[in-house]
């Protein structure tokens, strides 16, 4: 075929026809329905009948929405045809190779045949990406732009050109953004061909999450025998919500159900909830050692968006099981570990412009080592932040005494209950659990006498709601005749109140001291400042006369009149304020910082850095004016600081009780006689190499694949490897009577990672007390790039336990894994 070449670097054509035979008489019609554009930056060569266009070096084609771009473009005007290919570059890789795309298709290839007419096409060596995944084809047939039929194709979740692993189809069938169903398939790792292959396979994928069958993990326990785990179905609801039911099934009948659903109203709210029921059996049955068990579990979060309404949030945060459900069903060291378990739902309100609000919350709390649960259903308060109601709105300076007096209120109204899990359904309302209703509106207001010195009087208003009260008297038949006391609960409710006045003046300076040093000296001074606080308040003789909420009986053993509440053990206490009652409160709060030349001080000024030597030292009792004895309160001595670079953590507290205990060590006496009740010191130290060398990066970024010969040279030590390493110690004592209590314990943790990809962590601790090491944990994780490797093992211990696991880095293959385990419950105790 002659041709010729023509300098051209653009041209649109509309239509072809023939020169040799014209027809006026009749109406051309265009080979293309709109215009087709190219363009290259090279040549552009029109064959003599111009039927035929060859364009050469980044050419490009486009046609409506379709647009194709190559080193070299073939395009057949005629057939509508589109042929392109790429070259190799002088290192054998290809570059300009072809790119098409056609509305949201987009893919890249070896070589490519395709008609505009009727979308169909012919492809080599063809990459695309179908949500997050990869599909790779020696030849695909493009037949519309739904259908293709792929030839030796691979299927992976690896992003690079040559993956890591793929999934080897002979024949398939792709439907974009829907599935690919294929012929006879086997897995391939590391262009190793594995034994490991179906008949056939259907490969999902769409652009919205959609229902279908969770396939279960398979399992072996030597308490519960064989076992399928996980298996069940994803329901997907709709765009707001989901639904999976799952289960668990042991080959000696043990069993178990989970439900979970997710919900998310974007800028509203979210969250999760989860429930689970565990029917197990041990041992077995007709043997003494057989027994059955039955646990729950129900987890609930909730959040609310904080877009969604500035005046009303609700939140929920829920944990209820039964107190063995994660020893006998958890897999995890950290839930088995864990003995207490808390939760809360809470509603709040706030009125525009107002200073009222409103809260309701719901509380539980569960300790799993003794099976006690204490709950609060509900709790719920109405509060006033304070106003002042004799200042002019916005007035802010030049306030007298008046416009300096603030009212605020506050009530609660709360319902308890402590007991242990196997009472707590047969519990009474209105015997066992704990209820009322208290409001306090307290009135206060303060005078700057000295600039140190401030007088704060106030007024305050109590009144409690019960629902039941107490009376006693002496039982002389009871304790076998010996006698005793006895206490008759009389239900109803009843309203108590009580009003009280008080006034504390407080004096809080602040002292400082200094220490210079010689110029030479490397510290250039040493700071010490000193809060000490004095308090005095006085709580005079007015309110309700005490005999109205406080009653007698006589005790007939000894003789003596003894004092009662009628509200005792009640929710609030009794309201107060009768007494006459005064008390001095002194603290004394220390801080010692240094300033320290550096040594980067060249300029002949100081470059002085502050270093806190001592954060705080707090010292802190009080004295009570109007008791008959024991006058004064423990000494309560508190500190804190972090030295070495502020890599320890140092805190220290304890306890000095100024009296004596009696002959038997039962109660204190009115003599002095200091003893140490309670001491406790924390020391935290944490290191890393970013402290050691701050040029030391976390991770280089770089592929440990990338430069082989680097690793393996033997040569090649890297003394840059990210580690870091905490070590924590704790000790209590404890001495409140003539028994003494002494607890150590210590705990270690770390990580380092040899390589970019490699990881190394554990966790450790000693219980000095016990003298035990406590759970143990070690784990080593390894990137794979596309998969990912990671071992877990307890190596000794109550829970015992490894698992090691190797599996695709990706959602949509996630059953493509290698796993091998022993759970803790394996092991026969």
């Amino acid at each position: 075929m002659l041709k010729e070449e023509i300098t051209i670097q653009k041209d649109t054509i509309n239509t072809v026809q023939d020169s040799t035979v014209v027809d006026s008489t009749k109406e051309e019609k265009p080979l293309f329905e709109t215009a087709v554009e190219y363009n290259c930056d090279d040549t552009i060569i029109f064959s003599l009948t111009g039927q035929q266009v060859f364009l050469t070096k980044n050419a490009f084609v486009k046609y409506g929405e379709t647009e194709l771009k190559a080193y070299y473009i073939e395009l057949d005007l005629a057939k509508k045809q589109a042929y392109a290919y790429g070259i190799q570059d002088s290192t054998g890789n290809y570059v300009f190779t072809p790119e098409f795309k056609d509305g949201s298709e987009e893919f890249t290839c070896k070589e490519l045949r395709y008609n505009f007419d009727t979308g169909k096409g012919l492809v080599n060596e063809v990459i695309t990406e179908q949500e997050g995944g990869f599909v790779h084809s020696e030849i695909t047939k493009k037949i519309d732009d739904k259908i293709f039929y792929l030839r030796n194709g691979k299927y992976t979740t690896c992003d690079h050109e040559h993956p890591h692993f793929y999934v080897k189809m002979t024949k398939a069938k792709m439907i974009k953004d829907d599935k690919i169903v294929s012929g006879p398939l086997h897995l391939v790792l590391e262009d190793v061909p594995l034994p490991i292959g179906l008949p056939f396979a259907l490969f999902p994928f769409s652009s919205t999450y959609s229902s279908g069958i969770i396939i279960p993990s398979y399992g072996e326990e030597q308490r519960r025998g064989f076992n399928l785990r996980g298996g069940g179905y994803y329901w997907a609801i709709n765009d707001y919500l989901d639904l999976s039911v799952t289960g668990d099934i042991f080959s000696n009948g043990s069993w178990g159900t989970y439900v979970q659903s997710k919900y998310k109203n974007r800028y509203r709210y979210s969250g999760t909830l989860q429930t689970e029921y565990h029917f197990n059996k041990y041992g077995d049955k007709g043997l003494p050692d057989y027994y059955e068990t039955t646990d729950f579990a129900i987890r609930w979060n909730h959040s609310q968006d904080a877009k969604a309404n500035p005046y009303r949030t609700f939140s929920a945060s829920v944990n209820v099981s039964t107190s063995n459900n994660d020893r006998n069903n958890s897999t995890s060291i950290n839930e088995i570990t864990n003995n207490q378990k808390q939760s809360s739902i809470s509603y709040s309100k706030k009125w525009a412009d107002s200073p009222f609000s409103l809260n309701a919350s719901l509380r539980h709390s569960q300790n799993s080592r003794d099976t006690t649960i204490a709950l609060t259903l509900p709790s719920m308060s109405l509060n006033m932040t304070q106003i002042y109601p004799f200042r002019k709105k916005g007035k802010s300076t030049n306030l007298r005494w008046y416009d300096k007096v603030g009212v605020s209120y506050s009530s609660k109204l709360e319902n308890r209950i402590n007991t242990k899990e196997s009472e707590l359904m047969n519990s009474s309302l209105q015997k066992d659990w704990q209820n009322g209703y208290q409001h306090s509106i307290p009135i206060t207001t303060n005078f700057k006498l000295t600039k140190d010195l401030t007088l704060s009087p106030t007024l305050n208003y109590q009144g409690v709601l019960y629902s039941r009260s107490i009376r006693k008297s002496w039982d002389p038949e009871a304790d076998g005749g010996d006698g005793d006391v006895k206490v008759d609960t009389i239900q109803g409710f009843r309203y108590a109140h009580n009003y009280s006045t008080s006034a504390s003046l407080s004096l809080s300076p602040k002292i400082y001291g200094m220490y210079t040093f010689k110029e030479t000296s490397k510290v250039a001074a040493i700071r010490h400042v000193m809060t000490p606080t004095i308090s005095v308040s006085y709580t005079p003789e007015i309110g309700v006369p005490r005999e109205k909420y406080y009653k007698t009986y006589i005790d007939e053993n000894t003789g003596l009149e003894k004092e009662y509440s009628i509200f005792e053990g009640s929710l609030y206490g009794t309201p107060s304020g009768a007494q006459e009652a005064g008390s001095v409160s002194l603290s004394l709060d220390n801080n010692i910082e240094a300033k320290v030349r550096t040594a980067n001080d060249t300029t002949g000024l100081e470059d002085l850095k502050k270093v806190k030597i001592l954060e705080s030292l707090k010292f802190s009792t009080s004295y009570n004016m109007f008791a008959d004895s024991l006058k004064w309160s423990p000494v309560r001595m508190t500190g804190r600081t972090k030295i070495f670079n502020k890599k320890l953590d140092l805190n220290f507290n304890g306890t000095l009780d100024p009296y004596k205990l009696n002959a038997n060590g039962t109660n204190k006496i009115d003599e002095f006689g200091p003893r140490l009740t309670q001491a406790s010191i924390d020391v935290g130290f944490s290191l890393s190499s970013k402290d050691l060398n701050p040029n030391t990066k976390s991770g280089s970024g770089e592929n440990d694949e990338d430069q082989p010969e680097k690793w393996r040279d033997p040569r090649y030590v890297d003394f840059d490897i990210p580690w870091s390493f905490s070590i924590d110690y704790g000790w209590t004592y404890s001495k409140p009577r003539n028994r003494k209590t002494i607890n150590q314990n210590m705990g270690v943790s770390g990580q380092f990672s040899l390589t970019p990809k490699w990881k190394v962590s554990f966790s450790s601790g000693y219980d000095f007390t016990d003298g035990e090491v406590t759970a143990t944990q070690f784990t080593i994780t390894r990137d794979l790039h596309c998969w990912k490797m990671s071992f877990n093992t307890i190596p000794f211990g109550t829970y015992q336990s490894y698992n090691f696991m190797i599996n695709v880095d990706s959602s949509i293959l996630q059953d493509l894994k290698y796993e091998k385990k022993q759970a803790w419950q394996d092991i026969q105790f």
